[in-house]
């Protein structure tokens, strides 16, 4: 999926099993949660994060923007390398960086983890 694709689903649909947006201006622990779960999640594939988007609170229906990764490069280098190192098992995830709005936001494809492979946890923590 595109970044707009993206966007149009979250304000269609707000955040759900497939897809979280989150503002994440580093790969913290918040994404490395996102990224563990969909790994998890059976029989879904995967999931999208879309990273550099905001949610307005206010808003009576779920109403997402972009307000842009600051340093995208850096942020999606941080994030494959911690998806490779944190948790029992690597994680590859797919990262592109996309304009959106006139942002740069980052586009993230977390595939589910094979079987075998799972429950794929943090390292540092051990199993749940």
């Amino acid at each position: 999926m595109t970044a707009a694709e993206l966007l149009d689903s979250l304000n269609t649909l707000d955040e759900h099993e497939r897809v979280e947006a989150k503002r994440a201006s580093e790969a913290g622990r918040s994404v490395l949660e996102t990224v563990c779960a969909f790994a998890n999640e059976p029989g879904l594939g995967g999931g999208w994060l879309l990273l550099g988007v905001t949610r307005d609170e206010e808003a009576p229906f779920p109403t997402f923007a972009a307000e842009g990764v600051t340093h995208p490069d850096k942020v999606a280098a941080d994030l494959a390398t911690q998806c490779r190192d944190t948790f029992n098992r690597p994680v590859r995830v797919e990262i592109t960086t996309e304009m959106l709005d006139g942002h740069a936001v980052l586009v993230v494809f977390v595939p589910e983890a094979p079987p075998q492979d799972k429950p794929v946890f943090f390292r540092a923590t051990g199993l749940p």
